[in-house]
């Protein structure tokens, strides 16, 4: 017994499969990330190297030209990019298509040890492997007061210790960002005419301090059983202890740092700012997690703030601890689920009114409301059952993917068309309903066949395509070929069982 012989002869069956089939696409929409765009694996590297306070010049000559000559024979590298500004040197490396992302990174961090050194502050070099030109944040979070008089610029250390490690620790956030804030450090003001008058050299008070503001690891002691480690602590803790740092001793008495400068604790010189509703405030992005959920990892998010700003939480303690005016409080400037919402909102409704559409064009034409009903099933259980396909190979919910289902409401209707059209006809010439059902559905059965496999073969093509072009309509291709291959089940199958229960 074939499988349309089986489908019109047992239609309980077909029911609890549809309903099984339907039941599997709900939950795979329950589960399914859902993001405004695909993901695009693009083969990118960025290397950003931080060297505080120094020319964009100075960047490019002792950093950016070192680590080109070393980075600029890597195997499958296509085309590399750099940009040196004050206080940052980035490189892009962009590789062939295919590329293994991690092996790629390895090479370009094991080439970046063979420069043979930096200059004194320049920072490890950060390797990413992630396009700085298409880097977007789902969400931008202002850090404010209402305490109009209170320089919220100077909250670094706090937004650095105590929220960071709060907020990267949330489900589907992958990492956080600060801006607008100045870190604190210890201003030495030197005194030129006591430096003369002592006869300390400039050269001479900078080797002092670099060499006292340090701690230097002496070794183990072997005591018994034990190994007691032994370590010179020097660094400084406090201001006292630097203005209390001895630059010479002299006959006279030792000269102390607090004899050549004043010395006192301020904040850094601000190179970044945001402002918002005319006011500076420093903010927080938030870059989302590979594969993650956008709209769960913002609901997260929110639910966190809604932990912080509580009251008698974190930020009215820390509120009250720098002696503020006011409260502070996170306030989310930028949502990107707003419109990841508002974009599947647009594509579920012109599913809804195409099918409703595609339904009353049947009508017109068909006459019938059963013929109608059998036809208009096949939409509902293409559509949502290709929802478990697109979550089998790994997908998401997006737009292009949304546009993709949105597209085949009118293929899939195509099959079954042709068929309940057949079985109409083997009706009329006098058979009984079952054998209509089955000999119509047999006898094109091969070119519905052939019908689908020429639609799958037009978007094979795209799969295949491995760039970033072809990533980013692979979604669309999937979500065709899943519906329209379904309908093809749907018409050998559920379509005659339901004309021959239905139809008279």
């Amino acid at each position: 017994m074939n499988l349309i012989q089986l489908a019109v002869r047992q239609p309980k069956t077909v029911v609890v499969g549809v309903i099984l089939a339907l039941v599997g696409g709900l939950m795979a929409i329950l589960q399914v990330p859902i993001q405004m765009t695909p993901e695009v694996k693009s083969v990118v590297i960025s290397v950003n190297t931080f060297w505080e306070n120094a020319s964009a010049d100075e960047v490019e000559s002792d950093i950016i030209e070192e680590q080109e000559k070393r980075l600029g024979n890597l195997s499958g590298l296509s085309s590399m990019t750099s940009t040196s500004k004050a206080g940052l040197g980035e490189l892009r490396l962009e590789f062939q298509t295919g590329t293994d992302i991690q092996a790629a990174i390895a090479k370009v961090a094991q080439r970046l040890d063979e420069v043979p050194g930096y200059p004194v502050g320049v920072l490890q070099p950060v390797v990413e492997g992630l396009d700085p030109e298409t880097r977007d944040y789902m969400s931008w979070v202002a850090f404010a007061s209402s305490d109009p008089d209170y320089d919220m610029s100077t909250m670094h250390d706090f937004m650095e210790r105590r929220l960071v490690p709060r907020l990267e620790r949330i489900d589907g956030i992958s990492e956080v960002g600060m801006m607008g804030t100045r870190e604190k450090e210890i201003h030495l003001v030197v005194d030129p005419a006591e430096l003369v008058r002592r006869g300390v050299t400039y050269s001479e008070l900078l080797s002092a301090i670099d060499l006292n503001n340090d701690n230097y690891s002496g070794g183990k002691l072997p005591e018994g059983k034990n190994d007691i480690r032994i370590r010179s602590i020097g660094r400084f803790v406090n201001t006292q202890e630097v203005g209390n740092l001895v630059i010479r001793r002299e006959a006279s008495g030792p000269i102390y740092l607090r004899d050549l400068a004043t010395i006192r604790v301020g904040y850094k010189e601000a190179t970044t700012w945001a402002r918002s509703r005319g006011n500076y405030m420093p903010y927080f992005n938030f870059t989302l997690e590979h594969g993650a959920n956008m709209l769960q990892a913002m609901g997260n998010l929110r639910a966190e703030f809604d932990r912080l700003n509580a009251p008698g939480g974190l930020l009215e303690m820390e509120a009250k601890r720098v002696g503020m005016n006011g409260n502070l409080q996170l306030i989310v400037d930028y949502d990107a689920t707003t419109y990841v919402e508002d974009a599947i909102g647009l594509v579920q409704s012109n599913i809804l009114i195409g099918g409703s559409i595609a339904v009353l064009v049947l009508l017109l034409f068909l006459g019938s409301m059963r013929v109608v009903g059998i036809v208009g099933i096949s939409i509902p259980i293409s559509v949502i059952s290709s929802i478990m396909v697109m979550v089998a190979m790994g997908r998401t919910i997006n737009i292009v993917s949304l546009a993709g289902m949105a597209f085949a409401v009118g293929m899939v209707v195509d099959n079954a068309i042709v068929v309940i059209e057949n079985i109409f006809r083997h009706m009329e010439m006098g058979k009984r309903i079952k054998a209509a059902a089955i000999e119509g559905t047999q006898e094109v059965a091969g070119a519905v066949l052939a019908s689908t496999l020429t639609t799958l073969v037009v978007f094979l093509p795209i799969l295949l395509i491995q760039d970033s072009a072809g990533q980013l309509f692979r979604d669309i291709a999937l979500a065709i070929m899943a519906a329209v291959g379904l309908s093809l089940i749907v018409s050998l199958t559920v379509i005659p069982s339901a004309a021959a229960t239905l139809l008279r």
